[in-house]
């Protein structure tokens, strides 16, 4: 599948999970899940792990912060409510199926490919007056270098180097310039774009409805 196809998918994937109903909204994580496991993506597994407090801290202030009927089981002056459990399972449902989307987009394909998507998907910006040219090889150079930074002293890498990639990005050889190779639409592409075409219409019809 093209790069912009997934790219694609996965923005319809995060505009479709804010229209959808509860269970509508559970079959499509469990539909994730599985895909993420049958394509052994680990990051995914990792990424989760790592934000198991957030998570936890997003269920418990919709839980005691959502007014409604109180769980019995507590005390009456500090108690969750059945409908903040809900809310709070809903919006954790919510990041769960954009971080499995976002990390089965991330694998499925090369990042010389998902950057020719990118790319491919702002050339409308082009008319506004974005290089997106340089726009897409500067994040394609960033990503490089990062790697390479983490790559080097692990231990020692932190975020705030992020500050100096910028600066010493215009230093990099020539060897290290990004360029990229257009791949041809498949036959799966085109149906995939006539489905996702179909899908955002009725989306917008349905908003409107």
């Amino acid at each position: 599948m093209h790069p912009l196809t997934k790219i694609l998918c996965f923005i319809l994937v995060l505009l479709l999970i804010s229209m959808l109903d509860n269970l509508m909204l559970f079959s499509l994580m469990m539909l994730s899940f599985v895909m993420v496991l049958s394509l052994r993506v680990l990051t995914f597994l990792h990424t989760v792990r790592r934000m198991r407090w957030l998570l936890l801290s997003i269920l418990v202030i919709y839980a005691f912060g959502t007014p409604g009927e109180l769980i019995p089981a507590f005390s009456v002056n500090f108690a969750p409510t059945y409908e903040g459990l809900q809310s709070g399972l809903v919006q954790i449902e919510k990041l769960l199926i954009a971080l499995a989307a976002l990390s089965l987009l991330l694998t499925s394909s090369p990042r010389e490919q998902m950057m020719l998507g990118l790319y491919m998907l702002l050339i409308p910006f082009r008319f506004a007056g974005l290089n997106i040219e340089r726009f897409a090889a500067r994040l394609m150079l960033t990503l490089n270098y990062v790697e390479e930074l983490a790559a080097k002293d692990k231990n020692n890498f932190s975020f705030r180097q992020l500050d100096e990639i910028d600066a010493s990005i215009e230093s990099l050889p020539q060897a290290n310039m990004v360029s990229f190779q257009k791949l041809p639409f498949g036959l799966i592409d085109k149906i995939m774009m006539f489905l996702l075409l179909a899908i955002f219409i009725f989306m917008i019809y349905r908003g409107f409805a």
